[in-house]
């Protein structure tokens, strides 16, 4: 993260469009070629109840769809990479272009937020793959529920920042 926080404006500039395209495209890509829809997915993750995973699995399984959620889980290790990093570039780069010192600082210290969003989310996708490819317990149910609420909180709290950072930045043009 150190190299991160101290490129210039315009590599910054230039990642971010890059690593937004990326996102981009590889979630419209997903969603183009996946049966399963996201939101089944999300739903999954969030499933928290044995019951709730037991009973997904088994309607994936009746309709053909439980492989390419497998395939969707390990695709999404590669997503991980994308997420975090272009949120990562976003954080640093909506913070300096916000002209505060605090919400300069606060973008670094995102992006180690995000590096542990990053964990919990290959820790849940590997809890989803152990019920998926053998009998959900109870624990990997929790684990994979866990790990997603904390990743989604961060990735929430991270678009938030990049949200402020962007109101600062219309109100210093404004301004000046």
């Amino acid at each position: 993260m150190k190299q991160l926080s101290v490129a210039s404006p315009t590599n910054l500039q230039r990642w971010f469009w890059v690593l937004l395209a990326i996102n981009c495209l590889f979630i419209i890509a997903f969603k183009w070629y996946m049966p399963v829809e996201t939101d089944e997915i999300v739903r999954f993750e969030l499933a928290k109840e044995l019951s709730v995973a037991e009973r997904m699995v088994q309607e994936w399984e009746t309709y053909g769809k439980l492989k390419y959620a497998i395939i969707s889980i390990y695709i999404d290790f590669l997503f991980i990479v994308f997420y975090t990093t272009g949120l990562s570039v976003a954080s640093i780069y909506f913070g300096r272009l916000s002209g505060h010192e605090i919400l300069m600082r606060t973008g670094k210290f995102v992006t180690y937020l995000l590096i542990i969003a990053g964990i919990c989310d290959v820790i849940e996708n590997i809890a989803m793959l152990k019920s998926l490819q053998g009998t959900p317990t109870r624990w990997s149910v929790l684990l994979a529920y866990d790990m997603a609420t904390t990743k989604f909180s961060i990735v929430i709290l991270s678009a938030l920042f990049i949200a402020v950072c962007l109101v600062f930045r219309l109100l210093r043009k404004i301004v000046l």
